[in-house]
Order: C-alpha cells, then sequence, then structure tokens
C-alpha cells in the first residue's frame, strides 16, 4: 500500500531516543495475577475507553508484547507472561511523529521489506518503521478511498477468511473492510451485525492474539472492559474487565 505520503523524510534516520528496543520505560509494578478466562455476559460500566489504541510488536522481543495507547502516554504489556512492562510517552517512543494522541493503529507486513506501522490520529495517519524506529510520514485518511470515517477508533487486520489481508476499521457503531494489497474499500457494517454476541456499541481499541488459544481470538475494548472473538468461528466467547485481564497498566 504505497500509499502517497504527504510528507516524507528519508534523509537522517530518527532513532528512537532510548533504543530500538523501546527499553527507556518507566519501572513497572509487579504483575499481580495472570488473565483470567473471559465470562460470557460480565457487566459493563460505560466510560470513557481506557484503551486509545493497540497493536503487537513481535519483532523487538522474544515475546510479542501489546503496545497500548492512552493520551500522550503507551504502555507495553507481555502477552505471553501477563506482565506490565512499563509505560513512556509518544513524544520519546516514537519520534518524529507529530501526534499528540494516538487514536489506532495497525501493523502492515506487505508493502515494504521491513514492517511498518499505521498510527491513526484524527483525519491523518502517520507511518513508522518498526524496524528501524524511523517516522516515514504522514497522510490524510482519505487515502484509504471510500473509507466513509472522518478518524478511526480501532483497527486490526484480519488474514484468515480472505485470500488476502483485510483492515478492518471501526468508528462509532459501524465498521469498514478495507482491502489492504487491492486498495480497496469493500463496504461497511454494524458492529451489532458483524459481531454477534459482543455487548458494546463502540470499540476503542482491537488487536488479534494469536498465541493463547489454538484459533486467533480478537480482542474488542470499550470502556473498562473488554470482550474476546474467535475470529474462525466468529463466536463471542465472552468479556472481562480491563482491569482484571491487564493487571498493573496503569490507564
Amino acid at each position: 500500500m504505497n500509499k502517497h505520503l504527504t510528507t516524507l523524510f528519508f534523509g537522517s534516520l530518527l532513532l528512537l531516543t532510548f533504543s530500538c528496543k523501546k527499553s527507556d520505560l518507566a519501572a513497572p509494578q509487579a504483575a499481580e495475577a495472570a488473565r483470567e478466562t473471559p465470562t460470557k455476559n460480565a457487566n459493563r460500566s460505560v466510560t470513557q475507553g481506557r484503551f486509545n489504541g493497540t497493536y503487537v510488536d513481535t519483532w523487538h522481543y522474544s515475546t510479542p508484547q501489546l503496545y497500548i495507547f492512552k493520551d500522550s502516554l503507551y504502555a507495553r504489556y507481555d502477552i505471553l507472561t501477563n506482565t506490565f512492562m512499563g509505560t513512556n510517552t509518544i513524544a520519546a517512543g516514537y519520534a518524529g511523529v507529530p501526534f499528540a494522541t494516538i487514536d489506532a493503529a495497525y501493523v502492515d507486513t506487505w508493502h515494504y521489506s521491513t514492517p511498518q506501522l499505521y498510527l491513526f490520529s484524527g483525519n491523518q495517519y502517520a507511518r513508522y518503521d518498526i524496524l528501524t524506529n524511523t517516522f516515514m510520514g504522514t497522510g490524510p485518511l482519505s487515502a484509504y478511498t471510500g473509507v466513509p470515517f472522518s478518524s478511526i477508533d480501532a483497527a486490526y487486520v484480519d488474514t484468515w477468511h480472505y485470500s488476502t489481508p483485510q483492515l478492518y476499521l471501526f468508528k462509532g457503531s459501524q465498521y469498514a473492510r478495507y482491502d489492504i494489497l487491492t486498495n480497496t474499500f469493500m463496504g461497511t457494517n454494524s458492529i451489532a451485525a458483524g459481531y454477534a454476541g459482543v455487548p458494546f456499541s463502540s470499540i476503542d481499541a482491537t488487536y488479534v492474539d494469536t498465541w493463547h488459544y489454538s484459533t486467533p481470538q480478537l480482542y474488542l475494548f470499550s470502556g473498562n472492559d473488554y470482550a474476546r472473538y474467535d475470529i474462525l468461528s466468529n463466536t463471542f466467547m465472552g468479556t472481562n474487565s480491563i482491569s482484571a485481564g491487564y493487571a498493573g497498566v496503569p490507564f
């Protein structure tokens, strides 16, 4: 998806100020407990979303790391050990990215020789090379031609249901599907219709876990809670609180 970025900075590499492994995190709190198994139909408090955006980094560490954005900060959480690893500022951790906050994120491993992180904020996106920790430029959300949203609440990539990777973009009670390889808008649907059983009217953040179960599990965050959804069987697996499932994360 070699979208025409409005601003490209291919000069000097803008390296992170604290190493390519984003190791300059604030001292973590001790993980209190392993993640609880989600239980169905848990009560949900409707509040401002605790997580603004998420993505999984499988390149910098020996275990997959979940990056969680909230306001001007982000947290790192080890998925396999269920351990909070600390926080940092977006400004320090993603040098050059001109956004004060991040709304949503996903990783593209198909268009370039290195994985590219796409960070959405308002009606813009930034592209960031994960391996070289280099800001590659920004572009308008309208570059995703046909997607009828002025901003994005959450995003993830599905590589299981179609022959080409499909980007899912959430906004309010709706989501859009966008074919990454062909740069084609595939249509919209409601969360209620597309994710039967999930008790959330809107989604704040998402990511796919391929490590804990025999089939890929989609995690959908909303307010103080999250739902787990089996992608292959299209089955709602239950809800849990962020506090219980992601112990130590201070958002």
